[in-house]
């Protein structure tokens, strides 16, 4: 049986694919390790053009800078985010103990080891390959916290504040080869108008802190790809519509000979079903293109007593671009009649538990797949 995670994935009304194909690992370089580091309290680092200069201090990403003996110890008087509800908690007899420097305890289920609300810089030296010269190049920070804005060399990028989703930036076609500065600055203060006890900024769970954690690397692709895919099945047609988000860079349309898709069974044995293929052309800009893949007739339905899913795996290609993706999805229309939701014709129960975004033991929300 599919545990809860999992049901409420594959019930989710539309799959996503969310970044360009990536055919080989060289065409991601990962940024994990050291890097150059340096706390903007004062926040004149923008006015200093601190990316334009190396930062002397040291940290590890992925991770948090409070994690790692940055900020301020804990005390009475922390300028905490969240409201407390008991703002006089140090004045309680049950907490007369725990009042004295270095031996602090505010009632929190997550009490960060340190305390830091402001800009952040982190830095490091990048190595461009030759081979992607002329390649479109993508930063893909997977959890910022919370308003990240990027530097390549003293060219800002962008600035991005998702709370939840990944921070991407186009770093451009034209980087030339070799070495460049890479300078990200993250502010972990207030900075929209959000609910300070919300467990996604609340300091009650560890969720005010200023770091990138998850994923962070360099993506190539051609400048001419799929951007992401997404896949709604239709039982009554006994199909699925694909919908591919092409990017296309350059200012002309772009012929592409080549757009195939392909199912295969993914966890379990079956033939495989005959592929789709056609052309089509691909305007500059980001676009979309619609297809309608027939599965065969004896398709199997998705359902948490037969959790049997298909991989398709999509493909377009031309002159000087070629670009795959693939994303899993099960056969099964999920709909609500009234207060009752119905799975592949079938009344069903969804159980499961509340989960409020608690990690005690970090603040923040693992990213890999064992967890």
């Amino acid at each position: 049986m599919l545990t809860k995670f999992r049901i409420a994935i594959f019930l989710f009304i539309a799959t996503f694919a969310m970044v360009c194909n990536r055919s080989s690992a060289a065409d991601s370089v990962s940024l994990a390790g050291n890097w150059r580091f340096a706390l903007d309290a004062s926040d004149s680092g923008i006015r200093d053009k601190w990316f334009d200069r190396d930062l002397t201090d040291k940290i590890a990403l992925p991770g948090i800078l409070q994690a790692q003996g940055y900020g301020k110890e804990i005390s009475v008087e922390t300028p905490w985010v969240l409201s407390l509800y008991d703002p006089l908690w140090f004045l309680r007899a049950d907490y007369s103990a725990y009042t004295n420097a270095g031996n602090v305890k505010v009632p929190f289920l997550s009490q960060p080891p340190r305390h830091y609300l402001g800009a952040a810089w982190y830095q490091r030296d990048i190595e461009i390959p030759p081979d992607w010269k002329g390649r479109r190049v993508v930063l893909f920070l997977e959890r910022p916290h919370w308003e990240s804005r990027v530097w390549l060399d003293d060219t800002l990028i962008g600035t991005n504040n998702s709370l939840c989703a990944p921070h991407e930036y186009e770093l451009g076609v034209g980087i030339a080869p070799g070495k460049h500065r890479l300078t990200v600055r993250v502010d972990n203060r207030m900075i929209m108008a959000y609910r300070p006890d919300a467990h996604s900024v609340s300091d009650s769970l560890g969720g005010a802190w200023n770091g990138i954690v998850g994923k962070m690397e360099l993506r190539a692709s051609d400048n001419i790809c799929i951007e992401r895919l997404r896949l709604d099945p239709d039982l009554k047609r006994a199909g699925v519509v694909v919908t591919l988000f092409t990017h296309n860079g350059t200012d002309k349309p772009a012929e592409a000979p080549l757009v195939r898709l392909q199912v295969i069974p993914k966890n379990f044995s079956s033939n495989a079903l005959p592929s789709l293929q056609k052309s089509a052309v691909i305007p500059p800009g980001d676009t979309n293109l619609t297809l309608f893949f027939p599965m065969d007739e004896h398709f199997e339905r998705w359902s948490e007593f037969n959790p049997k899913i298909y991989n398709l795996r999509a493909t377009i290609g031309g002159k000087g671009f070629h670009s795959e993706i693939a994303e899993t999805f099960g056969m099964r229309n999920f709909r609500a009649e009234g207060n009752r939701l119905i799975l592949n014709g079938r009344e069903i129960y969804l159980r499961g538990t509340h989960n409020g975004g608690d990690f005690p033991l970090t603040g923040y929300p693992p990213t890999d797949v064992a967890s």
